[in-house]
């Protein structure tokens, strides 16, 4: 019977270490897109963004939407959509993921699991 408990405790220890784990490899990467897009889009929001902005915004964004509720999150702080689409009207209006954006844009979400509120 004591075996059963240590095989417990082992588990649980295992358990416990890879969910440290997990948000130590994510939290460097999340906290760096955090800070890059709050910024890129500050500065959007400014008007003072060039051309060049984008190849952040892309790879910023990939590293942020592998995480969708973080995503969903500071998308309702700093209102992140609406920034990248202002961002591409400017400096790329002939940009083929324009429709779709402001479509997704124009969605307001209530929290942040995600759900659509009509207006």
């Amino acid at each position: 019977m004591e075996h059963i408990g240590a095989w417990i405790v082992f588990f649980l220890f295992i358990v416990v270490l890879g969910l440290f784990n997990q948000k130590f490899k994510y939290s460097a990467k999340l906290r760096e897109s955090y800070e890059e897009l709050t910024s890129l889009s500050e500065r959007t929001r400014k008007g003072r963004t060039t051309k060049a902005d984008l190849a952040r915004w892309d790879a910023a964004l990939a590293r942020l939407e592998k995480h969708p509720s973080e995503y969903n999150k500071l998308d309702q702080e700093i209102h992140l959509r609406e920034a990248y689409v202002r961002y591409l009207e400017q400096h790329y209006p002939e940009d083929e993921r324009l429709p779709a954006l402001r479509e997704a844009a124009g969605f307001q979400k209530d929290s942040v699991w995600g759900i659509k509120m009509r207006s």
